[in-house]
């Protein structure tokens, strides 16, 4: 039985890391996306303080752009926050059966 448990936890511990790890990774594709979300709003606001009587189409090109990495921005922080309550209930559960063990130990 308690090869089956500790089988069981570090199943859960494993599964658990992942699902960290998988979250950082989002976070950090999330922070580069923003960055160039930035990077592209600089080269449009560039183009507009240029001061042109007509914007070039690359200034219609970035606008584009930006819609684009929002879409994405989106999606992304949609997974993100799924993924961050996933995490939180791993983790009561894990502290749940935990605490049940001890009990049931005891």
């Amino acid at each position: 039985m308690a090869i089956k448990q500790d089988t069981t936890r570090t199943l859960t511990d494993i599964s658990l890391s992942r699902l960290c790890r998988s979250h950082a990774v989002e976070r950090l594709a999330i922070e580069s996306e923003i960055q160039t979300l930035m990077i592209t709003a600089g080269y449009a606001r560039d183009f507009l303080v240029e001061g042109l009587e007509a914007l070039p189409e690359d200034f219609f090109t970035c606008i584009e752009e930006m819609k684009e990495v929002m879409e994405s921005i989106d999606l992304k922080s949609l997974d993100f926050e799924q993924r961050s309550l996933t995490i939180k209930r791993k983790k009561r559960r894990i502290k749940a059966n935990a605490a049940q063990r001890k009990e049931t130990q005891q």
